[in-house]
């Protein structure tokens, strides 16, 4: 929202604070102008109150897991996701323990868990 709509907003605000405020010499009239006063002055609080800007959140951090292809071996490897990364894709690379083929296994978001509030 850019200072047009501030100004607008702050405008409005007044004149349905007149309104409200002053009201009219007629007694049957007055509650209109009450209702029209707070309507006119919503109307202008939310022009100085709208746009502001969000905090965006970054994405939590996503992990592959890979691990060897070979029943005897038991080697898992967590490591930061790649593009490209899918489960059961095979990998290039090799074994560190036994040289064998190497599969991931799982992809992963990591979410960070909000502290529990103490008593």
């Amino acid at each position: 929202m850019g200072v047009i709509s501030k100004l607008l907003g702050i405008v409005l605000v007044v004149g349905g604070g007149i309104m409200f405020f002053l009201g009219s010499s007629d007694q049957n009239m007055n509650i209109i102008y009450y209702f029209l006063g707070l309507t006119i002055m919503a109307m202008g609080f939310s022009l100085l109150t709208a746009g502001g800007k969000k905090e965006e959140k970054p994405n939590p951090p996503t992990v592959t897991e890979i691990a060897c292809d070979n029943p005897e071996c038991t080697f898992k490897e967590i490591r930061d996701f790649q593009k490209g990364d899918f489960i059961l894709k095979s990998l290039e690379t090799k074994c560190p323990k036994c040289q064998g083929s190497m599969t991931i296994q799982g992809v992963y978001m990591v979410r960070e868990e909000e502290p529990v509030p103490t008593v």
